[in-house]
């Protein structure tokens, strides 16, 4: 009887991986196979396929957007730890808003690591006017000022869009397109389910008030000499053209440098 299936060890050797390389491809589902380890089996057709048309190019490793856990929150806090200033929001009060509603934040992530991340913080009108005004710090955002998705008239502030920078420019630029392109799908996501309204964000560069502008952001306020305005977006505008924005891969997306810090934002 024709052979139907290889083993692990043939499949490494078919397509010149390792014996491991090929069980984690089959985790992920890069590489069909049936049963779990260690009797674990690849289908000989699609092992014979792949080889003869060759896999997805992997120089560049997969990215994923996923939510953030209270680990993943503790693990970003002590990446920037060497960074805290004044302003930092406390891993306690990070905490306390995941409490009230645990859905707020987003991670990219390459493998298992945490290479960029989103944070979407549906609050009170007042507290976000008060942020924009530069009149409190998101630190000083308390557990009743944080709202669940769930409730009706929801305004949402996005305090940040950042990246992990690394010496590797074109792999921070892809990043970067990845996560601004999935944070507006994510953003689109919540507006269709909930009763979200009004959507603030802060642009502090000349960049990140440009990319705001063009996603159909208006300004309301200004501090600081016009570098630093609050915008607002009303999801009752049309939509077309912030749709066609958000989806839109760019080039270079902008990215915002913060205290000379390695990590950076877009926004």
């Amino acid at each position: 009887m024709q052979k139907q299936y290889y083993t692990a060890k043939e499949v490494a050797e078919i397509l010149k991986i390792s014996v491991q390389t090929a069980y984690r491809k089959a985790k992920s589902g890069d590489l069909p196979s049936e049963g779990k380890r260690p009797n674990i089996r690849f289908p000989k057709l699609a092992i014979d396929a792949i080889a003869e048309i060759g896999e997805k190019d992997e120089k560049e490793e997969k990215l994923s957007f996923v939510p953030s856990t209270l680990a993943d929150e503790w693990i970003k806090q002590q990446m920037n730890h060497p960074y805290d200033d004044e302003d930092s929001v406390p891993f306690k009060t990070i905490v306390a808003w995941r409490k009230k509603n645990s859905d707020i934040t987003m991670n990219v992530k390459k493998g298992n690591q945490i290479v960029g991340w989103t944070t979407f913080l549906p609050l009170k009108d007042e507290i976000i006017m008060a942020l924009l005004e530069n009149k409190i710090k998101e630190k000083d955002i308390k557990e009743q000022d944080v709202r669940k998705w769930s409730e009706n008239n929801i305004s949402v502030y996005i305090p940040i869009i950042e990246v992990v920078q690394t010496d590797n420019k074109e792999e921070n630029k892809r990043i970067g397109r990845f996560l601004v392109k999935n944070t507006m799908k994510w953003a689109l996501m919540l507006t269709i389910q909930h009763d979200i309204k009004r959507w603030y964000a802060i642009g502090v560069t000349t960049e990140g008030q440009r990319l705001l502008e063009g996603l159909g952001f208006k300004p309301i306020s200004s501090t600081n000499n016009d570098k630093r305005k609050g915008y607002i977006l009303e999801t009752k505008a049309p939509h077309v053209k912030l749709i066609t924005s958000m989806l839109q891969e760019t080039e270079d997306p902008p990215q915002l440098e913060r205290n000379n810090r390695d990590n950076q934002s877009v926004i």
